[in-house]
């Protein structure tokens, strides 16, 4: 029997083969906990941005390919359109810009000084040109200006406005009605109180019919006002500047032209032909044969007076010889000479920088020295040296202003800041040569409307440095006359006015503006 019993006994494993067993049943198990509990964390902790942050964008219902998944996540939702919009959107800013000086070397922004321009304001028709060549140079939008105070000085009503809704475009434009003591009059000298308030910043000085800035024009302006301690100012080289129109004349920047005297207005430059290139101008190869002095022009239009010129276009003349023959050959080297007085010579000072600007050659206004050390010369300053200076676009420390604010604006200041401040305090007054600028016109020169010229600075403008710039503040008040050329009602459609209810309100504001107007010129009624 217990022979019989043996091989089934011998099936029963020891006591350590039990042992060892359940060893291992105790491993494994504990082997797949720790898989389970692995695997649970890590489907938690790759999960977990979205459960904590939620994606705003839906995920698709169904099972898009991967590229049909990141078209859907790259899709704006779409955003309502604002109502009746005062100005179109605004640019992304831009990083940092580069900017160099005329030898190609690098310019770099003062670190912890402000950088303001004040815009003697008043004029929005001119205004908008320069307003694009100031949002070009905000610090947003990667430039060196750090504020734009618009000093508002003027009683216009559609003036006003357009200050104000500009104002609002940028966060380092800054609108300043200036404070006058009597209501009913304005005076631009009050800006030096109103606007010129930190010490340790450098303030630009700008004209609001400046209509052209060269790229580095600013860096390079206040980078020679930081280099020349002694100096109380430094202008910018002005073309259409009175004391510089002689210079650009004699450097040989400025070309034969000469007005078409039976113009046609399909041939002029308008805002909507983007026309500016002297290079599409006819150029004539027989000037005229009896030029006129620089104060009889009217006369080659067949009228007796200036306000019957009509408007019309300048030609280039081929025989360069004949640039003797011109309005420019009367230039002066004087602030009050015929520069200032005779609006032919800024016309065709105008249109020789255009002429520049087309052929690149923007340094044909430049004054060097050191010739033949490099190639091309030196660039360098101009110094007036006692002789007064348009200041349309200049560069000037804030502690200075601040030092002899009373002496500025109790006086006439233009003589004061480049004549009789500069001796009394032994300063000096620079143009830096390689910053252009034009400036559109003077009070005497008050037949350059006449001319299609600051329509083709709006076309350049237009297509070369802001194509998506506020150009046109008609668009928004487009029912107001042109200043200089209609004095008719504007005419409104009850169709135009359903289609623009803002300019309702408006309207009224227009009214009072061409009531002042006509009370301003005796013709109230």
């Amino acid at each position: 029997m217990k022979c019989l019993l043996e091989p089934e006994l011998s099936t029963v494993p020891p006591l350590w083969a039990q042992r060892k067993s359940r060893q291992r049943s105790s491993r494994l198990v504990l082997i797949v906990c720790t898989v389970v509990v692995l695997f649970s964390f890590f489907a938690i902790f790759s999960h977990y941005d979205e459960i904590v942050h939620p994606s705003s964008t839906p995920r698709p219902t169904w099972s898009p390919s991967k590229f049909e998944y990141q078209e859907a996540v790259k899709k704006p939702q779409a955003i309502p359109p604002i109502a009746s919009p005062a100005f179109p959107p605004r640019p992304s800013p831009k990083p940092g810009k580069k900017f160099v000086d005329a030898l190609g070397a690098p310019l770099t922004k003062p670190v912890g000084v402000p950088i303001i321009a004040v815009i003697f304001y008043g004029r929005r028709h001119r205004a908008s040109v320069l307003e694009c060549y100031l949002r070009k140079n905000l610090a947003s939008q990667g430039g060196w200006l750090d504020q734009v105070i618009w000093a508002v000085n003027t009683k216009i009503p559609g003036d006003i406005v357009y200050a104000e809704e500009i104002t609002k475009t940028a966060p380092e434009y800054k609108y300043l009605a200036i404070s006058t003591p009597d209501e009913d009059e304005t005076h631009y000298t009050q800006v030096w109180y109103d606007a010129f308030k930190d010490e340790n910043a450098i303030y630009l000085k700008i004209d609001d019919d400046v209509v052209f800035a060269e790229d580095n024009a600013i860096p390079r302006l206040v980078t020679t006002l930081m280099k020349n301690p002694d100096a109380l100012l430094v202008s910018s080289n002005v073309i259409n500047n009175p004391a510089l129109g002689w210079v650009h004349y004699h450097m040989g920047a400025v070309h034969p032209y000469m007005p078409e005297t039976a113009p046609l207005t399909k041939h002029l430059a308008s805002r909507d032909n983007g026309v500016w290139r002297p290079s599409d101008l006819p150029k004539r190869i027989e000037p005229p044969a009896q030029p006129f002095g620089v104060d009889e022009y009217r006369y080659m239009f067949g009228v007796d007076n200036d306000e019957d010129i009509p408007k019309h276009r300048w030609y280039p003349i081929s025989d360069y010889h004949y640039l003797s023959k011109t309005p420019a050959a009367a230039s002066q080297y004087d602030p009050f000479g015929n520069n200032l007085y005779f609006w032919p010579l800024a016309a065709q000072a105008h249109y020789s920088l255009l002429q520049n600007i087309e052929e690149k050659a923007l340094d044909r206004y430049y004054m060097v020295h050191d010739i033949g050390k490099t190639k091309r010369g030196t660039p360098s300053v101009w110094r007036m040296t006692g002789t007064r200076l348009s200041i349309n676009f200049m560069a000037i420390r804030g502690r200075d202003v601040f030092e002899n604010r009373d002496t500025i604006a109790r006086n006439d200041d233009e003589h004061t800041l480049t004549v009789d401040l500069p001796q009394y305090i032994d300063r000096s007054v620079l143009v830096e040569t390689t910053s252009i600028v034009a400036h559109y016109s003077f009070g005497p020169q008050s037949s350059m409307p006449k001319t299609d010229l600051l329509e083709r600075y709006h076309n350049y403008a237009r297509e070369k440095v802001c194509p998506t710039g506020i150009l046109e503040p008609e668009s928004y008040w487009e029912y107001d006359d042109p200043p200089e050329l209609s004095e008719n009602e504007p005419q409104i459609e009850d169709q135009q006015l359903a289609e623009y209810p803002e300019m309702k309100s408006l309207l009224t504001k227009l009214e009072e503006d061409n009531k002042m107007t006509a009370a301003w010129e005796g013709n109230a009624e």
